[in-house]
């Protein structure tokens, strides 16, 4: 009774296990069939050997980025002649920091603040960019890669260094007073903290100079109207005259750095063929 029992057992779990081998290979067949069907059609159309082209009249982009000495904003316009080339114009804005200039905090209140820095640097640059692209995306979607590079103009604005600096009065009693960090005068132990960011707008210096840019882009975008994009690059400010932006440390000529940015924007599409 019991091996009567384990047999109907056994042969229903076969039954089931037989019924799952017999779906699968239903579902391989169907699979198999569509997949033949769309080699069939793709060979008829002759599928990535004519690829069809979009062709885009225009283009805007917006970038936001990282780069190795702080980040960087900007914004990109311009004509897309043929498939293979951009030009573009653009206007970028970007922050400067000194990598040497050390973050302490102050054993008073505990505030923070960059010692040795003398100033930070924001570039507002504006210039001709081109782009040219080295592989487009396959018909099944994929990544296009373009080698760039742009130059320009730029202007240069050095915000100074403002401390709060502990003082005695006549009665040796502290107090605290903000003025612009000189290396020469004030001390570690002097310094109770920075300054709030608007007091720091008294004298901006400010430089003409110029930039230049180059890199690599890639398209991964889905929609062949659409950017969404990876950019890796490196780029060379100058200004002149030169600024002191350390203290203790040689003037920079030039400003190098590489960045890394996400850029999404829209392209205006003229017709297919």
């Amino acid at each position: 009774m019991f091996e009567h029992k384990f047999y109907i057992i056994f042969m229903k779990a076969e039954k089931q296990k037989r019924r799952k081998a017999e779906k699968l290979f239903i579902i391989f067949l169907i699979f198999n069939f569509q997949f033949s069907i769309f080699n069939a059609k793709a060979q008829e159309i002759g599928v990535g050997e004519a690829e069809m082209e979009l062709i885009t009249l225009k283009e805007w982009n917006i970038l936001l980025g990282l780069n190795s000495s702080g980040f960087n904003l900007g914004y990109q316009s311009g004509k897309t002649p043929n498939y293979k080339e951009k030009h573009l114009w653009e206007i970028d804005f970007s922050y400067n920091i000194h990598h040497k200039a050390v973050l302490g905090r102050t054993p008073y209140d505990g505030k923070i603040f960059n010692f040795g820095k003398l100033y930070d640097l924001f570039f507002l640059r504006g210039g001709y960019g081109y782009q040219r692209v080295i592989t487009t995306k396959p018909y099944y979607g994929g990544v296009q890669i373009c080698w760039l590079f742009s130059a320009g103009a730029s202007i240069c604005f050095g915000l100074p260094t403002y401390l709060e600096i502990m003082k005695l009065d006549t009665l040796d009693l502290g107090y605290t007073e903000v003025e612009r960090y000189d290396p020469n005068k004030h001390v570690l132990g002097d310094i109770v903290g920075a300054a709030p960011f608007f007091d720091r707008f008294h004298k901006i210096a400010v430089r003409p100079g110029f930039y230049g840019k180059a890199g690599i882009n890639f398209d991964f975008s889905n929609h062949p109207l659409k950017i969404q994009a990876l950019e890796i690059g490196v780029s060379i400010d100058m200004v002149f005259p030169f600024i002191q932006q350390m203290a203790f440390n040689k003037i920079k000529p030039a400003y190098f750095c590489g960045y890394i940015a996400y850029v999404f924007g829209k392209k205006k599409q003229k017709y297919e063929f």
